[in-house]
């Protein structure tokens, strides 16, 4: 962890001016991307830009929208009273990433600009239709969750822009956030899956899928199969959804596990988000 600088700006603009130059890396909890320089991931390293100074570290509701900040750690979002009434999936994929210290360290916007297709915060996202808010530090810009990815460990953010915050529409869900992982909360996901749904005179599902594809996926032919059935579920309609998400499924066999192993799970934990 040598050979590079170290700065602390104060201001967005002074970030956004800083990240502007190639080879720069923002970094805030660190959990990721500390491991990641240490490693010599980056190979084009000239300077790591400290982010946890900014304001991004708040949670609030605000025009029928949940704003949560980027720098908002883990065990934040777990346990704010906001994400806890409205958000319950949100709360299980926060309770899962790393140990009680790491989750005292992680940032949403760390598990995000990471961008990786295994990231326990990006299905619970997606299952809540999402927006990323980006900034350069003069203007900001809103993209969906689903747009944000181009694939494994890539993004749309340009030099200069960051992650400000995520904007959630405010309505009160319910659902499940599902991980496979050898050791749990301590492992990176063989495979997770989210599930939202609330009821607006409708009853609607989000269903997405992580570590099955270059990207999160949401399962939209498991969500139509449940919001056009009768409630409560059979055990007809729950094999079909979950049948759905294992065909959305497309992943592939890597250290952690295989690609029929996870297309397998993907049906198999949508079925236990279902009964629970």
């Amino acid at each position: 962890m040598s050979n590079y600088e170290i700065f602390k700006p104060q201001t967005v603009k002074e970030a956004s001016d800083l990240l502007k130059n190639d080879g720069y890396m923002p970094l805030a909890g660190g959990t990721d991307m500390v491991v990641k320089i240490k490693n010599g991931f980056f190979k084009n390293l000239k300077a790591v830009v400290y982010v946890g100074n900014l304001p991004f570290n708040k949670i609030i509701n605000e025009n029928n929208k949940v704003i949560i900040g980027s720098g908002c750690t883990m065990e934040e979002i777990a346990i704010n009273p906001i994400i806890k009434e409205n958000y319950p999936t949100l709360v299980e994929a926060a309770n899962t990433v790393g140990a009680t210290q790491i989750r005292h360290m992680a940032t949403i916007g760390g598990n995000v600009g990471n961008s990786s297709p295994a990231g326990d915060s990006i299905p619970a996202l997606y299952s809540l239709d999402a927006q990323v808010l980006i900034t350069n530090g003069t203007s900001q810009r809103t993209v969906d969750i689903k747009d944000f990815f181009t694939g494994p460990g890539r993004n749309v953010l340009q030099l200069g822009e960051l992650i400000e915050a995520f904007v959630l529409p405010l309505r009160k869900t319910t659902g499940r956030f599902m991980k496979l992982g050898e050791r749990s909360a301590l492992a990176i996901s063989k495979i997770n899956l989210a599930l939202s749904t609330w009821e607006d005179g409708k009853k609607h599902y989000r269903v997405a899928l992580g570590s099955v594809a270059p990207t999160v996926l949401r399962s939209k032919k498991a969500e139509e199969i449940l919001e056009n059935a009768a409630h409560p579920l059979t055990e007809e309609v729950i094999q079909k959804a979950s049948e759905a998400a294992r065909e959305t499924a497309d992943p592939i066999t890597d250290i952690r596990s295989t690609k029929a192993y996870r297309k397998q799970m993907a049906g198999v934990l949508l079925r236990k988000a279902l009964e629970k």
